[in-house]
């Protein structure tokens, strides 16, 4: 890349790969720049919509920017996101509308045209699960005294996979604040009569374990 970009999201179109500002063309091996007007505000999310070849961004004030690959327009759309941009963070798409990881353990859903979140209904056991903290007593060899440490829980990364699912990351302390676990659950999703989007938890596992040992002076 030319320039160098912080969460970023790409996608592939056509065959070229598309991050906001660049385009690589794999055959060449090279990127080229394309024109975008200067803003006010930093990019807080972007995301590619292959099925519309549109690229989306929303800046830190909530205002929404598109792109449309196939003419080269940069345009904002004149729509708002609905609530707080920083509240909302890894969008994917999966066919023609945007997932994001919320707050609390919420996924949440919208149309890109409209940039109204709504949540994925049927997770409420694992938002219950995730969302809040937890006091853990640990005892600290050095002092032989016991110290409560306390430790937040949510959705850590959020992303989809081939099979059109949502794969969600979290990290748990199970009973000993010295031991961490990465654990991992791909979520199904189907669209009910009305317009409601709901979740069923495919599968849910540690996926690995950090030994307290491991990382000990």
């Amino acid at each position: 890349m030319k320039m160098a970009r912080f969460s970023a999201s790409a996608g592939l179109v056509d065959g070229n790969i598309y991050v906001l500002g660049e385009v690589f063309d794999p055959k060449t091996q090279t990127w080229v720049n394309f024109v975008t007007p200067k803003m006010s505000h930093n990019i807080h999310q972007s995301v590619v919509i292959e099925e519309k070849k549109v690229y989306y961004a929303v800046d830190e004030e909530a205002q929404s920017f598109y792109f449309l690959l196939s003419e080269g327009i940069f345009q904002t759309s004149g729509k708002k996101d609905s609530s707080t941009p920083k509240n909302r963070n890894n969008w994917c798409t999966i066919g023609k509308l945007l997932y994001c990881r919320g707050t609390r353990g919420r996924i949440l859903w919208c149309e890109p045209d409209e940039l109204i979140w709504k949540e994925v209904k049927g997770l409420e056991e694992l938002q219950l699960s995730l969302c809040g903290s937890r006091m853990l007593c640990s005892l600290d060899p050095k002092w032989q005294n016991r110290e409560l440490t306390k430790v937040k829980y949510d959705i850590c990364r959020l992303c989809s996979n081939s099979a059109g699912n949502v794969v969600i990351f979290w990290t748990a302390h199970l009973g000993d604040p010295e031991s961490l676990e990465l654990w991992s659950a791909e979520v199904s999703l189907e669209r009910r009569e009305g317009g409601e989007i709901r979740g069923k938890i495919e599968w849910s596992s540690a996926i690995y374990k950090l030994d307290p040992l491991s990382h000990s002076a």
